[in-house]
């Protein structure tokens, strides 16, 4: 019996002893190459991609700006909405085209998006009004086809109505 016992620590002792295994390298993870994005993945009728340019506090309009597929839709406030139709480029520039052609939800008297406000070139209905491209994965420039309509109105209404660089809002902020 003694014999068995020994034999059998032995046996133990040795499939238990600490050989030298290789582990095999583990293959590193390959990380996706990142993508710069273009301006047509925030354009979306089922997720809401808002951007707004950087305001104080005491704006008169909280301007926010989310992309649909046929529409920029302009919030100047919970009450007031206007959606611009767009045309999205898939060209090596990757753009949007606002067209000064929309339809609105507002309560407040925006008349003044109508009229010249003593600027000869204005724009009117069907003009390519401005154009929207991506800076990078957060901020869009925007270059309006009418600039001095555009710093009158803005002086005018002393806002950003219509502002020069956009930045994506974290989602969930939903005014910043």
């Amino acid at each position: 019996m003694k014999k068995i016992v020994l034999l059998f620590l032995i046996v133990f002792s040795i499939s238990c002893r600490k050989e030298n295994v290789v582990e095999k390298p583990k293959p590193k993870e390959s990380s996706p190459e990142r993508t710069p994005k273009k301006i047509g993945n925030y354009i979306s009728d089922d997720q809401d991609f808002f951007w707004s340019p950087k305001q104080s506090d005491t704006a008169k309009y909280l301007v926010r700006i989310v992309f649909q597929k046929e529409f920029a839709v302009y919030q100047y406030h919970g009450q007031c909405l206007y959606y611009f139709f767009t045309n999205h480029y898939h060209t090596k520039t990757d753009k949007i085209e606002l067209l000064w052609t929309y339809k609105s939800d507002c309560l407040l008297d925006m008349k003044y998006l109508k009229q010249s406000n003593g600027i000869k070139e204005y724009p009117k209905n069907g003009d390519s009004f401005c154009e929207y491209t991506l800076v990078n994965d957060s901020v869009i420039k925007v270059n309006y086809k009418f600039p001095q309509w555009v710093k009158k109105i803005n002086e005018t209404e002393k806002d950003s109505i219509f502002p020069h660089y956009l930045y994506l809002q974290p989602k969930d902020n939903s005014y910043k």
